[in-house]
Parts: C-alpha cells; structure tokens; sequence
C-alpha cells in the first residue's frame, strides 16, 4: 500500500510539475512574425464544396474549418519561412499542399480532395490527446459523424449507433422515455462486471452507470441520457483488448469516444432547430376475446357461461408526443473561438402518465496561444425529470398486473371512487392514477485541455476532467393498494464523481530517408467516488406522499471510493509510410484489489502494411483494387473494476444483540487474494478499395480468451458464510466482422450509398467449480461450463421418439422426468404404461446470445433531396418469455382463448406453465431502426444561410415471430450475463419525428 501511495505521489507530482513548466513556456513567444491569410475554397472530386473541412498548419495550433461553401479563410501570425497546410475531413483522402509565405501576405490555394471510402487518411484519437491516422492502426477503430447522431431520431446518443457499426450489438431494454441502452463492443467479457465499453467525451472519463434509483429494474436509465445528441461532432470507436494498453483497465470493454461541436473562426453562426415527435403503440398483442368464461376452476367440467372481456391495451397505452428544441451560436476572431448551445427535450411515454424531460448547456472555449500552444476549457450541464411507473421484471407494474389477471374484470373505480382487484396486484388504473414514481437528475461534465508543441516533432497534450452526476428518485404508493395496503413512499439518492488527469506526450523524428518513428507516453489517474442513501417508510398518513409521520422507517447509505492510475509507453516505427509496426507497454493498478495484486502489465502489439501502396501492385492490380491494408493486432487487458471498493473484505452488516445495535458478519466471506481478470485478444484484418475506390470492405477476425473471471461461489454450510467472491472460470469469443460500404453512383446531383454491417460472435464459459450457476431470470439464466454465458437453463417436454410431445392420459403435456448419467446429463426414465417417471430434469433449452447481427443502410440525394433507410437485424437468439407463461395460467391471454374454443385440451395452459421449454420464443428480428427525408433549403432568406426540414421515423416496423410486443427488450435491464428474459416490460414505440433546422 505505501509503495502504491508513493507511485501515486510521484506520478501526480510529475504531472503538476510538467504542467507548471508548461504553462511558463506559454509566456514565450515567437519575434519577427507576420500576419498572412491563407484562404482558398474545397471541393469534392464531383465539384461540390466540402463544408467542416478542417484546415491546419502543419506542426502548429494554427488552423480553421471550411464554411457552407466550402471556403477557408486562416490568420496566421507566423514568421516567413516554407510551410505545409493539411486539409482533413471525414470520409475524404487528407491533403497536403505545400506554402511559401514571404512578403505577400495573401495566399490563395483551391483544393480538390478526393474520397477516401476506408477513411485510411483519418486522424483518430488513440489515447489521451493522442493523434494518429487510422493506416497506421492494426486493430480496428471506427467513426460516426455527428449528422449520422443528430438525424437518427433517438433521444439517447448510444440509442442512435445501433446499426451504425460492426461488431457493436446495442439494445434498448425499455420503451419508456428514457429507458436504459446496453451497448456491447463484440461480446460479453465478464459476468460480474459491466461489459459496457468505456465512454470518454471530449477527454474526460464519464460515467454511465445503470441508476437504479427507483428500485425497479424496467425503468433504469443510462446516464448518457443527460446528453443530447445534437451536441456531437463525431463518434470513434475502438474496439478489444488493444484499446486497454492505451486507456488502461477502464478500456477493456473498448472504447466510445465522443467528440463535441467546437467553434470556428469567423463571424457568428447561429443555428436553431426544432422538432415534434408523435410517438405510438407500433404493435398489440393478442389477448383473450372470447366472450366466455368457465363456471368452475376444476379442469375436468367444462361449462361455460357469458362474459365481458376488456381490452386492457387501450387503458394503458396511449398515443403520445414529444419536442426536441436545440440552438447554439460558434465563432470566434484572430485566435480564440467558441462555441455555446442549449437544449431542451420533453418526451411523452406510450405508457400513460410517463414522460423525461431535459434541459442541457454546452460551452467551450479554444485559446490559441501562440503558433506551437493552444488551450480548450469546456463544461456541460443538465437538469433532466422522468415521470415513471413500476413496470416489469420482479416486482408489481401496470403491466404484470395486466399478466396476472383474467380479462373479464372491468377495471375503472366505482362511484366512489374504489378500485376493483384485478389480481395480487394493484389496479392497473390505480397505478396510472394515484402511483407516482419519479427521478430528478443533475449533471455536469467539465475540462481543461493544454495542447502544445514546443519543438518540431514533440506533442504534450494535458487534460483534466470532471464528471458529477446525481440521481434521486422518489416513490409513493397510497394507502389501500394491494402491494402495500398500509401505502409506502421512499427518496433514494446517487451521486457518483470521477475525476481524470491525463498527460501523454509523443515525439515523430524522421530515422533515414524512409523510416518514421513515433514515440508516445502518458500517465493517467482516475478517481470515483460514489455516495448511495435511502430512506423508505411505510404505514403512511393519509395524503402523505414523503416518509414524514410514516409507521415504521428503514434508513441505508453507502459510501465508495476507487482509484486507479497507470502509464504507457508506446513506440511505432513507419516505414515508406506503408507498413507500421507498433509496440506499447501499460501498467495500470486499481485501489480494489490488494497491494500485491492492484498493479497489472499489459502489452500490445500491432501491424498494418499498405500492400497496395507497393510498385508491384499499381501495375498488377491497381485498376481494380485501389487499396489493400493488412493489419493485426495483440493485446491484454484485465478488468480491474469488476468487483468494488470493499468486495475483498470480510463486510458486516447492521445487527441487534441482546436488544442493541451492533454488527454481524455478512454471509459473504472476504478474499483478500483475488486478482484482476484478465484477456488476451488477438485480430487480424484486411481494408480494401475497389472500382476507384466506390466499394470499401472491412474484414475483421478475432479470438479473445478471459481468465481468472471473478464470480460469486456457493460455500459449504460448514464455513458459517454463503458465498465468497473467487478467481473462478474462463470465458472465450471468437468472432467475424464485415462492413462493406459502396458508393455506385455519385455525380453532381444524384448520388447512391450503401452500407452493410455483419458480425457474429461465439461465446463459451468453462472452468467453473459446481458446473454451472444462476445469474438472473429467477435463476433460469445460468453460467455453465461449455456454454454461452447466460444460456437457459430448466424443465423441457417429455417427447416420444418421433419427437412429438408426450402427452398425459388426458391429453396434457408435461415435463421430462428421469435420472443424470456420471457426466450430469439428462437421462429420460419411463414407468410401465409408457409415461415419465423419476425426478424432474433440466437441460439447457435456449440462448439469448444471437448468432449474428448485421444491418443495411441506404442513402440517396438528388440535389438538395435526400432519403435514408436502416435496417436492423438480430438472428438467433431466443427469448424467455415470462408474458406468455402468466397467460397460461392466469385467463387473460390467447392460451386460455384456445382452451375455451375447444381448440386446445383444458388445463393445457396450466400444464406448460410448469414447463420452461413452452415459453422459450424466437427473439429473431428485422427491424425498421430508421427512415428519413429531407430537403435543403440554401439561403432562402437574406440572413440565412439554410434552412432544412426533415420527416423521421424510427421503430417503424418488425419482422419477427415473437408473441409478445417487442423482442429486443430486457427484463433485467442492463445485466450484462442476464438476457432475452421479457415479463411486463414498455415496448420499444414507434416515433415519427417533423424538425426544421436553419443556419444564420
């Protein structure tokens, strides 16, 4: 611990002093300087002007951005000399033009960039401040731009890359208004931990937590919800183990970078945009219609008599809409720039009585200093509100009560305002009326980033970020319901702050004629520190919605502190700018493990060779392959927050003794040996252009293996504990990649794109003591040696051996029965007349994992048109649908429907309700993710640069053969071994957005 302490005094120590030294440096600057404009116009290679281009002297802070037209207009104030300017943008090849500034003082040079479909050109972040082209890169990384973002109709910025991306499954959970998003980077890669990939905006390490505040699972929200995604630039994502050499123990999971909109220098740019969002049911389910009933509960008479059946749908759903409201003003003169914006959404649920509301700032400034110094200081802040109702997954909701009730019950009060029972739980119009269940949210993200480039060749960027976030969410439940009939109201509390301070530097130097070689280090330390407190009480007064008064009072708090730090050094050598070999070192530590185990190594290793940029290949196979990149990629990482601040403690809890307070051990023992998890992934690669570069196509092979997983073990009653967290079992993924992107017309006004997406992946848990052990879904969803982690396992039909089911003498099914063999399988048994007999057996008899994702986006313009189109598919995966086992059971849906037509044996619902493999459903889906039109109006008005309007929709249509309302969500909500269990959950709705957006 001490020798921890003091690495971390050195480290912090070096950073303030390398930052002072900095910031004295910044007084000096540089004689005999002049001011030149440097302006010109960019175009595309049809003609068009490319707006956003970012114009750069090279190895300076000097540089400026293209407007509307394409034009650039750079004050310089540098001294004569020979000079480079670099023009960047995404999705075009980067050029470079070389300048002589001497005593004119006006340079003007027009340039024509030309497409670059593999975004082989592109500067990418890969660290801290860390610039690098993607050519250089041996694993892969991939980019978003912020119109993609803004234009995609989600509220949510995670919502809006599904589909964009290979390799990256992204899942909304809920269809309430801000319902929690599970983005997972190729596959899970641990299962106590969270497989979320680590998210950073603008440099700064942020938090994403799944805030249950509310204590009900179906309503968590992702705390990327604070941000809006007009706010972005652009997305870059890096995905595997390599990223964590780089970013250290936080990256496991990968990396999603997000870049914010800066200012430009020029005259103020003012842009306002506004939209309504009409949001709806997109599909109803079947109920029981049948305006029959049975006139007893014995299975055996089967008299019927008359009744009224109700539609419960139309009570709780309800068409709702939405604004979106957005307005930022950027500019800036000589060297500073800014850029400020605002936002307001509010968001009407298809549940009734549930809404989120939010409210965000944005500010930032840029700072030239001189010619080799700039400084960004930035900050974020937003209010945001949800109206909730309980719903789904393990407690009561609207919807539960829905499943558990036979739908011949009138649910409106009487003339005195009473609620009929329905069921166990509350009216469903008693929730929507009298329930309130609702979160309040405040954040703020702050920066400060140094940029300097004190000598050719030498880059120190420094950046230090700040994240607070603070979630409270109140619940009351009034007196006389059927959950709590003396009525209860709580307050719980979130607030979570992480701190980062980054500092890389790296130096380029030239070795010869044709080598290049690029040295980059950094140092990095982390801080979160979390605060959790609850007050609930029951036994309320009358009128009463806060604990104040209430009968009977529970109090918790928890507090929480986790550091971690580490370093890097990382060495690339470039040769013939062709093929790139790269070698990086990290050693990161976390504050949850013990002194011997909390510092970790982790290398990585990469290559990527340009074969196309070979003398042999422009003669054999230039015309047709324009470009050919091989690449590859090793690296380890470890998560080394998978468990928290204590776990490796022996825990107490609050207990009486002979009538006072003290303390009691917790049934879970301490380990204070537990090391991190570690993975080793490796990948290969190729990049190709094809026909002029108009077909791009990305290949990507990877296996990634993860030991030492940190997972809860069952104790023997003799040890006087239950469980104690072990370095127990193994994980591995193999997967494939593809994207292909094409362009097969592109002229002046008509162009063609399209993009696809494949990427599957294999997953399987070995190594685990016990064989197997529940993770969520009543347990139903298991870790079990050879298989996918979270597969289903439990009871399944007993079958003849054609296959068909066995049925009882009355002609019900059932469930297997038998003994298990020495290896622990299932083994049927049958009695003299033919039927099950033994114990009742379990098998694994579904996999929400699916065997593959992909997607399919088309875009076309013609003039000022243009018209886009996104299709999601998930293929594969099953689903443990809790839904249709209550309607089994319980009356209400088309089971006992089928029953009562005589269709189906009675009693055959109430059969299968007991049999797990009745309810296990195909979550296959195609889904419509996004659709739009929009036409652009440029400068319609004296004064207004352009307007354009746009018509979205999002979630329009499914194609699937699930029962239910919609296969993507998740009853477990952001669990990462916990999938496809559905049970009382909102669906995902239909939205149909109208916006305008103009520019002054």
């Amino acid at each position: 611990m001490k020798k921890t302490n003091e690495m971390l005094s050195y480290i912090k120590r070096f950073q303030f002093i390398s930052i002072f030294l900095l910031l004295i440096m910044f007084s000096f600057t540089s004689h005999g300087q002049t001011t030149y404009t440097l302006q010109g116009n960019v175009t595309d290679n049809v003609g068009d002007p490319v707006m956003g281009v970012t114009v750069q002297v090279k190895n300076t802070a000097l540089g400026v951005i293209t407007d509307f037209d394409g034009n650039y207009n750079l004050k310089a104030n540098i001294e004569a000399g020979n000079y480079t300017l670099v023009f960047r943008s995404l999705g075009l090849a980067t050029k470079e033009v070389k300048i002589i500034l001497n005593a004119q003082t006006q340079v003007v040079n027009d340039v024509e960039m030309t497409a670059d479909i593999l975004g082989l050109d592109q500067v990418v972040i890969t660290g801290a401040g860390a610039l690098t082209a993607k050519k250089q890169l041996g694993n892969t990384i991939s980019t978003i731009s912020g119109l993609d973002i803004a234009e995609s109709g989600s509220v949510d910025i995670t919502g809006a890359l599904s589909g964009k991306l290979a390799g990256v499954q992204v899942s909304q959970n809920s269809g309430d208004p801000a319902g929690g998003i599970s983005v997972r980077l190729r596959s899970a890669s641990t299962v106590n931990g969270s497989s979320d990939p680590l998210y950073i905006i603008d440099g700064v390490f942020v938090n994403n937590n799944s805030t249950n505040v509310l204590n009900v699972n179906s309503v968590v929200q992702n705390r990327l919800s604070d941000i809006s995604p007009q706010d972005i630039d652009r997305i870059e994502v890096i995905k595997g183990a390599a990223a964590a050499a780089l970013y250290g123990a936080r990256a496991s999971n990968g990396v999603v970078q997000i870049f914010t909109k800066k200012g430009k220098s020029g005259e103020p740019v003012v842009t306002l945009s506004s939209s309504v969002n009409f949001n709806s049911l997109r599909k109803k389910r079947d109920f029981n219609q049948e305006p029959f009933d049975w006139t007893s509960s014995d299975i055996t008479i089967l008299s019927k008599e008359p009744v009224t059946r109700y539609d419960y749908q139309d009570m709780v759903f309800e068409n709702s809409t939405g604004t979106d409201n957005y307005v930022s003003i950027s500019g800036g003169k000589d060297n500073t720039n800014y850029f400020a914006s605002f936002s307001y959404l509010k968001n009407n649920g298809i549940l009734k009585n549930t809404n989120f509301e939010r409210e965000g700032g944005r500010i930032r400034v840029n700072q030239v200093i001189n010619n080799w110094a700039s400084a960004s200081v930035g900050t974020y802040f937003s209010t945001s509100k949800s109206q909730d109702m309980p719903n789904g997954g393990y407690g009561f909701g609207v919807l539960q009560t829905i499943l558990f009730t036979n739908n011949k019950i009138d649910p409106r009060p009487d003339a005195d305002g009473n609620y009929p029972n329905m069921t166990f739980y509350p009216n469903i119009l008693e929730y929507i009326n009298t329930f309130d269940f609702h979160q309040n949210n405040n954040r703020n993200i702050s920066d400060l980033q140094i940029n300097m480039k004190p000598i050719d060749g030498l880059k120190v960027n420094y950046i230090l970020g700040y994240d607070n976030a603070e979630s409270i969410g109140s619940t009351y439940v009034p007196i006389g319901t059927n959950t709590v009939l003396l009525g209860s109201a709580s307050t719980s509390t979130i607030s979570t702050k992480l701190f980062n301070s980054d500092l890389t530097a790296s130096f380029d130097k030239k070795i010869g004629e044709n080598i290049k070689s690029t040295t980059t280090t950094g140092f990095a330390w982390q801080s979160e520190k979390t605060l959790v407190r609850s007050i609930s009480g029951t036994g309320i007064a009358e009128g009463v919605k806060t604990t104040n008064g209430a009968a009977s009072i529970s109090t918790n708090e928890n507090r929480s502190e986790i550091t971690t730090w580490g370093g890097f050094l990382q060495q690339t050598f470039g040769f013939s700018d062709k093929l790139f070999i790269t070698g990086a070192i990290r050693l990161d530590g976390a504050s949850v493990f013990a002194p011997n185990e909390r510092n970790q190594f982790f290398p990585k290793a990469s290559m990527s060779y340009l074969i196309s940029d070979e003398d042999f290949w422009e003669n054999s196979f230039g015309n047709t392959i324009n470009s050919f990149k091989v690449r590859a990629a090793w690296g380890e990482g470890g998560s080394l927050l998978a468990i928290g601040a204590f776990d490796r403690f022996l825990n107490f809890v609050a207990g009486g003794i002979d009538g006072n307070s003290g303390v009691i051990p917790s049934t879970q023992l301490g380990n204070p040996d537990l090391r991190p998890e570690r993975q080793s992934e490796l990948e290969f690669g190729i990049d190709v252009g094809l026909f002029n570069n108009k077909i791009g196509i990305e290949l990507t092979y990877y296996k990634q293996n993860i030991t030492d997983l940190l997972l809860n073990r069952i104790l023997s009653p003799s040890t006087g504990a239950g469980t104690r967290i072990e370095n127990i079992g193994t994980m591995t993924n193999r997967g494939f990649e593809a994207l292909i992107t094409a362009t097969p017309i592109q002229t002046n006004d008509f162009s063609w794109s399209i993009t696809g997406t494949y990427s599957s992946n294999k997953n399987e848990v070995n190594n685990i003591e016990g064989e197997q052990f529940g993770i969520g879904n009543f347990g139903f969803s298991v870790a079990k040696n050879g298989n996918p982690l979270g597969v289903f396992y439990q009871g399944f039909y007993a079958r003849n051996t054609d296959g068909s089911l066995l049925l009882t003498p009355g002609g019900l099914p059932q469930r297997e029965k038998g003994s298990l063999d020495v290896n622990g399988n299932p083994v049927p048994e049958r009695d003299g007349s033919g039927q099950p007999s033994g114990a009742n057996l379990s098998k694994v008899i579904g996999d929400p994992n699916p065997d593959f994702i992909a997607s399919l986006i088309n875009e076309v313009t013609y003039k000022n048109f243009s018209f886009r189109m996104q299709l999601d598919a998930v293929q594969g995966n099953d689903i443990l649908s809790w839904d249709t086992r209550m309607f089994y059971r319980f009356g209400g849906g088309p089971a006992t429907a089928s029953e009562l037509r005589g269709d189906d044996v009675r009693g055959t619902g109430a059969a299968k309700f007991g049999i797990a493999e009745s309810y296990i459903e195909d979550g296959s889906y195609i889904k419509l993710r996004e659709i739009s039109a929009s036409y652009l109006l440029k400068k319609p008005l004296k004064g207004v640069s352009s307007i354009k309007l746009s018509l979205t929709g999002r979630n329009l249509f499914s194609i699937d053969n699930f029962s239910g309302y919609d296969p993507e969500v998740n009853m477990d909500a952001q669990s990462n071994g916990s999938r496809g269990g559905i049970m009382g959950l909102v669906p995902i709705p239909s939205v149909i957005k109208f916006g305008v957006t103009a520019t002054f």
